[in-house]
C-alpha cells in the first residue's frame, strides 16, 4: 500500500518529512565538514584542525575513501532533498530495516569510541575518535531516515501478519 493514492495521507507524510529534513540536512553538513576538513588538514598545518592522520583509520586506501563519501554524499544529498521537498514515499518495512542497521552501525562506533578509549588504545582503528564520531553523525542519519519511513509508513499498515 502506498501514500500517493490517498491525497490526505500524501499531504500528512509530505509535512512529516519536512520537519525531518533541517535534521538530515544539519548531519549532512556535519559530515560534508569531514570531507572537506580532511584534505585542508593534508595540506595546512593548523591549530584549528586535527592532523591529517586523526581524521583518517587507514581502512580504505585516501582516493577510494574519498570517492566512498563523495557517493555517500550524494545520497545524503538527494535524500535530505526529498524530505525537504515532501516527495519521500514512506515504507515501514523499509523503516524497520534502516532503523535496525542503524542501531548496530551507530552501537558499534560507541563501542570503537569506548574501546579506543580503554584497552585498544594501542590500536589505530579503535584509537581514531575523529573518523568514529562522524561514522556516528552518518548512523544518525540512518537512524533518522529509518524513523521516517516506520513512523509514517505505519500509519498505512495492513494487519501485522498480512505486512510481513
Amino acid at each position: 500500500m502506498s501514500t500517493s493514492g490517498h491525497p490526505a495521507m500524501t499531504a500528512v507524510n509530505a509535512k512529516a518529512s519536512r520537519r525531518y529534513a533541517p535534521w538530515l540536512w544539519l548531519l549532512l553538513g556535519l559530515f560534508t565538514i569531514r570531507v572537506v576538513a580532511q584534505p585542508i588538514a593534508l595540506r595546512v598545518d593548523t591549530p584549528l584542525l586535527p592532523r591529517f592522520e586523526s581524521w583518517y583509520s587507514g581502512v580504505l586506501p585516501y582516493p577510494l575513501l574519498v570517492l566512498t563519501q563523495g557517493v555517500i554524499m550524494l545520497w545524503l544529498t538527494r535524500t535530505a532533498w526529498m524530505f525537504s521537498t515532501g516527495a519521500i514515499v514512506p515504507r515501514p518495512r523499509f523503516g524497520i530495516v534502516m532503523m535496525v542497521l542503524g542501531g548496530i552501525y551507530f552501537v558499534a562506533m560507541v563501542m570503537r569510541l569506548l574501546l579506543g578509549a580503554t584497552i585498544l588504545s594501542h590500536e589505530r582503528w579503535f584509537a581514531s575518535p575523529v573518523p568514529t564520531v562522524f561514522h556516528l553523525v552518518l548512523a544518525t542519519y540512518v537512524l533518522l531516515y529509518g524513523h521516517f519511513h516506520w513512523r509514517y509508513g505505519s500509519n498505512l499498515r495492513e494487519p501485522l501478519e498480512e505486512s510481513w
